[in-house]
């Protein structure tokens, strides 16, 4: 009897060669297998170790403030009032059921799609990438800086790269190999991506229009998956009154684009100028090889029109915010795996010439990935946030919390919105303090109104505001609550443009 007999593997390690030997993973060159695998196992580390004890900042304040809400009506009425797409509030409603609204259980599920997202790349079983470069696309994936940060907050980014990655890569396969189930997945998974960020939409729409070029003979077998897409025209029917009052040129506070965007989000959709290299030397011998009608080493064409689908959806993007201010670099999170498509694709072009270039991208942006680790561990400490505040003042146990939060969209939000967000960390913590929000208007100064909100000796005063934000009242009418009644005294929990101005008269000198 053979030790292998007597010692025969246990079910789950069957279970588990079963899975590795059903994946095409095991034609995968070694070196390329191993440097995805140190990618994933350091970024991996990254996630679940940086900044573990972080406070929540504004934005993922308003995720607790969704999450917390006692029932799926009001819920369902905050969401649409709401600029944001529906699918990630309700998802962390529905999730906050289960795991409760800590700041752990609420950063969780980013946390488990930004480690999903390289496993989904890698254990692909499309026929669109080899293996090898499917592997450096996860691995770029894996240590892209921005995914770090995003496996960090409780916000909706890293929903959206999962699903923006799995509708690149279902559509890799569609464009190669068109049939209806195919095309039903694509425009499914499309329709959860612009419910998890509308403005993903760009994206799908250039996805659709190069396959109606390129498969225009397959267009009517196609045709019946766009009913697919019913659901989500409905939902922006629903939502569209709200949103076009957001879209006022008055309310809308981001600024254009201009020629330094561009620059900042080449830089954010493809990591460091150091990972150009290989890729540009490799496009460019492409596109020299193109013009002299020769071959290009670097496999299917579907891979590179997925590419070239991603970048019209950022020109289309960038375009649309030089137009009207509605652009943000976050914004590009779902173009993130076609552009990192297309830095592979850059590499592969040069194997005739550099046969380990794949290798060699993968294994920079590995070694990058420790230098970026650092860069976002220092903005994950991010100054706008209001929980120490609120916890501080929650400490002279108030009965009325007087609430602003500074902004140009405080014109088109109502009041039940700033007393779900600004008393969010009150009702965590068990609070039964009345959230007063103080909505000011066009040119008015904040002051007089907070302290005379304010006038009964159980208040407190919490006021937010950047005054980087065009239109915010801070920037012409700084804070003097104390100067007006010197009963309060008060703290900045901020600095520099940000002001987080908690006022108490428990802390009156």
């Amino acid at each position: 009897m053979t030790a292998a007999s007597r010692h025969p593997p246990v079910p789950a390690l069957r279970r588990v060669n079963r899975l590795w030997r059903g994946t095409d993973l095991v034609r995968a060159d070694r070196p390329v297998l191993w440097i995805f695998a140190a990618a994933f196992l350091i970024s991996g580390i990254a996630r679940m170790v940086l900044g573990p004890d972080r406070t929540l900042w504004l934005d993922e304040a308003w995720t607790l403030g969704i999450a917390g809400l006692p029932d799926w009506p009001s819920t369902l009425q905050q969401v649409w009032l709401d600029a944001n797409a529906p699918l990630y509030p309700l998802l962390i409603h529905g999730w906050a059921q289960l795991a409760g609204t800590s700041d752990g259980a609420l950063r969780l599920p980013s946390l488990m799609f930004s480690l999903a997202t390289p496993v989904l790349v890698a254990g692909w079983r499309g026929d669109g990438l080899r293996v090898e470069d499917r592997l450096a696309l996860a691995t770029l994936l894996t240590v892209w800086p921005e995914g770090l940060l995003q496996a960090g907050e409780a916000r909706c980014y890293a929903l959206l790269l999962f699903l923006a990655t799995a509708q690149t890569l279902i559509y890799l396969d569609l464009i190669r190999r068109p049939d209806l189930n195919r095309a039903a997945a694509f425009v499914g998974l499309a329709g959860l991506v612009v419910l998890t960020h509308y403005q993903a939409a760009v994206l799908g729409i250039a996805q659709g229009l190069i396959l109606l070029v390129v498969q225009r003979r397959q267009i009517l077998k196609l045709a019946p998956a766009a009913l697919l897409a019913v659901p989500v025209l409905a939902v922006g029917l629903w939502h569209a009154p709200r949103l076009a009052l957001f879209a006022r040129p008055d309310v809308a506070w981001y600024p254009l684009v201009t020629g330094d965007t561009v620059g900042a989000a080449l830089r954010y959709l493809t990591s460091s100028w150091w990972l150009y290299a290989l890729p540009v030397v490799g496009l460019a011998r492409a596109g020299l090889r193109l013009l002299h009608r020769q071959s290009v080493a670097a496999g299917p064409v579907g891979p590179w029109l997925t590419a070239l689908a991603t970048v019209l959806a950022a020109v289309a993007m960038l375009a649309i915010g030089a137009l009207r201010p509605s652009f943000s670099l976050r914004y590009l999170t779902p173009l993130a795996p076609g552009m990192a498509l297309l830095l592979v694709l850059g590499a592969r072009a040069l194997t005739p010439v550099f046969s380990s270039a794949v290798t060699g991208l993968m294994l920079m942006a590995t070694i990058l990935s420790a230098q970026w680790s650092t860069e976002v561990a220092g903005r994950l400490s991010h100054p706008f946030t209001f929980q120490a505040a609120s916890r501080d003042l929650m400490a002279t146990h108030p009965a009325r919390l007087v609430f602003l939060w500074d902004h140009p969209a405080q014109r088109v939000e109502q009041p039940s919105q700033y007393a779900m967000f600004g008393g969010a960390f009150f009702r965590r913590a068990g609070s039964t303090a009345t959230v007063i929000p103080v909505m000011v208007g066009l040119d008015e100064d904040p002051n007089p109104r907070l302290v005379q909100s304010a006038r009964k000796p159980d208040s407190v005063i919490l006021w937010l505001y950047d005054t980087n934000v065009r239109g915010t009242a801070a920037t012409r009418f700084p804070p003097r609550i104390s100067e007006l009644d010197p009963g309060f005294g008060c703290r900045n929990y901020a600095r520099g443009r940000i002001g987080v101005i908690a006022c108490a008269r428990a802390w009156h000198p």
